[in-house]
C-alpha cells in the first residue's frame, strides 16, 4: 500500500517503475487462492478457498485516504463490512459492539490489480527480487540476482517500500539507513484452514480477538463481502509469540496454533480441503519511527512503509502519500 500510494501520487511528475519479488503486487495485502492441496491430512477438493492471510480489513479516517479510495468503492473494489466480532479468553466469549470495517473485494490483493489497470504507463516487474543497488545519485541502477546483466535504470529516485530491516540491507549507506536501524519489526504466523461442504464448522461470530499468549485473531474469511461460499478460516498469532518462534518449523507452529484454537473455541481444526501456515517475518512495529517517511533528497534515496507511523493499512497509505507530497513540492 505504501508503494502504491507513493507511485500514484508521483505519476504526474515522474516516470514510474515498480519492482516486486512476488508474483503479484500486494505485500501484506495478500490473498491465497487455494484449490486441492496435497500434503498430510489434506484431501483433494474441487472447490476454491480464499484466504486473506495478511491484513484482514482496514479503516479510513484521513481525508486523503478516503478520497483516494472513493473511485475504488464506486467500482466495487472497496466494500463495507460490519462483522460479528467477539473477544475470547478466560472469561469466555464476549460480544464486541458492531463496528464498520473496509475490505478490498473480491480479495484483499485486488487493490494492486485495480490500480495498475488504470495506470498503463507504469512499468511493472513482477518475480523480480532486487538484491543490489549500484550507481551514483541521479543515476541509480537496480540489480536482480546481483549481476550487472540484469540491471535496471538509471533512476533519479529509489523508494524502498519494504520492511525496515530489508531496506537496511538493500539501500546504500545514507542518512536514511542510519535511521532505519532504529525500527524493530515483529513476525506473525497465519494458519489457513479450508473446510469441505460436508464438514460442519459453525460459530456465532465472524471475527474473534483472543486474550491469549499464542493466538491474537481469527476470521471466517468467506463471510467478507465478495468472497466465495467455501468455508475458509484464517487464524493469526500474537506478534510476540511469533517472534519467539520465528525460526521454528512451520509444522510445529501449525500444530500449536490448531491445539490452542481448538481449546479456546471448541471448533474443529480438521480441515480436509486446505491446511497451511504462512510465516510473516515482518508484520508489525511495536514502536513506529514517528516520521511519515525517510528521505535523503541529495542522494535520491527514500524509504516508506506502515512501520513509519504504525502497523495499519492507512498508516502505509499515509507514508507513501506524504513522501509523494514532499517530492512533488521540490
Amino acid at each position: 500500500m505504501a508503494g502504491l500510494a507513493c507511485a500514484d501520487h508521483l505519476s504526474s511528475q515522474f516516470d514510474i517503475s515498480i519492482f516486486d519479488k512476488s508474483r503479484g503486487l500486494s505485500g501484506r495485502l495478500s490473498t491465497r487462492r487455494a484449490r486441492a492441496a496435497g500434503g498430510a491430512g489434506v484431501q483433494p477438493h474441487a472447490s476454491a478457498h480464499g484466504f486473506d492471510h495478511g491484513a484482514q480489513y482496514f479503516s479510513a479516517t484521513h481525508s486523503a485516504f478516503v478520497d483516494w479510495l472513493g473511485p475504488f468503492e464506486a467500482s466495487g473494489h472497496v466494500r463495507r463490512w460490519q462483522p460479528l466480532m467477539v473477544d475470547i479468553g478466560k472469561a469466555g466469549v464476549t460480544p464486541r459492539p458492531p463496528t464498520e470495517k473496509l475490505v478490498f473485494a473480491p480479495t484483499m490483493n485486488t487493490i494492486g490489480k485495480a490500480l495498475l489497470a488504470g495506470r498503463p504507463t507504469w512499468r511493472l516487474y513482477l518475480d523480480t527480487p532486487i538484491d543490489q543497488i549500484s550507481g551514483t545519485p541521479g543515476a541509480w541502477r537496480l540489480n536482480a540476482d546481483a549481476t550487472e546483466d540484469d540491471a535496471f535504470g538509471p533512476f533519479d529516485l529509489i523508494v524502498a517500500a519494504v520492511p525496515a530491516p530489508q531496506a537496511v540491507a538493500l539501500l546504500p549507506q545514507t542518512d536514511v539507513t542510519a535511521r532505519l536501524q532504529d525500527v524493530e519489526m515483529l513476525g506473525c504466523h497465519t494458519l489457513m484452514l479450508g473446510y469441505t461442504a460436508q464438514q460442519e464448522v459453525t460459530a456465532d461470530w465472524q471475527c474473534a480477538h483472543f486474550d491469549d499468549d499464542v493466538l491474537g485473531f481469527a476470521v471466517f474469511n468467506h463471510n467478507k463481502p465478495g468472497r466465495g461460499n467455501d468455508a475458509a478460516l484464517v487464524v493469526q498469532t500474537r506478534h510476540a509469540w511469533s517472534q519467539a518462534h520465528i525460526e521454528d518449523e512451520v509444522d510445529a507452529v501449525a500444530q500449536e496454533m490448531k491445539r490452542r484454537f481448538g481449546e479456546l473455541t471448541g471448533l474443529s481444526v480438521a480441515a480436509e480441503a486446505y491446511d497451511r501456515v504462512h510465516r510473516w517475518r515482518y508484520a508489525s512495529t511495536p514502536q513506529p519511527l514517528g516520521d511519515a517517511f525517510l528521505l535523503d533528497a541529495a542522494q535520491g534515496i527514500a524509504a516508506i512503509g506502515d512501520w513509519c507511523l504504525g502497523s495499519k493499512v492507512q498508516d502505509a497509505f499515509l507514508s507513501g502519500y506524504r513522501l509523494a507530497a514532499r517530492l512533488n513540492a521540490q
